[in-house]
């Protein structure tokens, strides 16, 4: 999910990117050299190649791999590992995806140039199955990242603007409920008390936000030198590890709660969005699924640590 002021670089990086036809490449983008690579980790196998680019991925309650897609506004369903994506809804301008307990997904739409604008960004909750969709939340300020709490709160970010917004499980927009930074994406902690944000631009980082009061602090920040990496999209796993994806650095990196951080993949292009897996569907909970504007999805089996 990548901001709007690095739009012209997007359009000639995946255009470039296209041309490969792949989800890594060793000439481009250049991964930061100095990043130690976590021990134990497979290497990354593409699941989908295809002339697109493809932002958030999540699974559902049926373990089913949800895929925002950019090129095509709309979000595709991969059934299981070797299957094509497949549409199941439109969406414009797609964003985050979140899923929720009674098998819906929400879908941010609106994750485009015109945030610059007016806050018209919606939160839409789509049944995979139906494709049936209804628009639950109006004027967001972009919905690039969306991460849901256990209560039905719903937090979605702006990577052009300060605004992480904030809808009740009624519905009810706070527009610009934390406003100290820009968001990318972002990951609940198990007890959803912090909120863990990508800040991509300016003072690159990643900021624990207290969901009581909205005050943060930067739980982590890139070795110097390397604050041009880009954070996008953010997950947690069980044990509070965080998964950043590194969009001009090419890497995903693994973040310890104590702020050791490796690579779990590099050489990566563009990538985009990211998820810690789940059962159900062949997919596996020890893997990292990640998209990119490359058009690929890719599998990194043994990502995530077994307790």
């Amino acid at each position: 999910m990548v901001a709007a002021p690095a739009l012209g670089r997007l359009v000639a990086a995946t255009v470039t990117a296209l041309a490969l036809g792949t989800g890594s490449a060793s000439a481009f983008p250049t991964s930061p050299t100095t990043t130690p690579m976590c021990a134990g980790v497979g290497t990354p196998r593409t699941l989908v190649a295809q002339p697109s680019a493809f932002e958030a991925v999540a699974f559902d309650r049926d373990g089913r791999m949800l895929l925002s897609n950019a090129f095509g506004n709309s979000v595709d369903v991969v059934d299981g590992p070797g299957a094509p994506p497949r549409p199941i809804a439109t969406v414009p301008s797609p964003g985050g995806l979140a899923p929720v307990p009674d098998g819906t997904v929400l879908a941010g739409s609106g994750n485009a140039l015109t945030a610059f604008l007016a806050p018209t960004a919606e939160l839409r909750q789509l049944n995979p199955a139906t494709g049936e969709q209804a628009v639950v939340a109006r004027g967001l300020s972009m919905a690039n990242g969306v991460v849901r709490a256990s209560d039905g709160t719903v937090y979605a970010s702006s990577d052009v603007e300060p605004a992480i917004d904030r809808i009740s499980p009624d519905g009810r927009v706070e527009r610009g409920w934390y406003r100290a930074s820009t968001g990318n994406g972002l990951a609940l902690s198990a007890d959803g008390r912090t909120l863990y944000a990508n800040v991509s631009t300016g003072d690159t980082s990643i900021v624990a936000i207290d969901t009581e009061t909205a005050e943060s602090r930067v739980h982590f920040r890139p070795p110097a030198g390397l604050e041009w990496v880009f954070f996008d999209d953010l997950d947690i796993d069980s044990a509070g590890r965080l998964y950043a994806a590194t969009y001009f650095g090419g890497q995903v990196w693994r973040i310890d709660p104590d702020g050791t951080h490796c690579a779990i993949a590099s050489g990566l292009v563009l990538p985009a969005g990211i998820s810690v897996g789940a059962e159900g569907a062949g997919y596996s909970r020890d893997s990292v699924y990640v998209t990119t504007h490359a058009g690929s999805v890719l599998e990194i089996p043994n990502a995530v640590p077994r307790r």
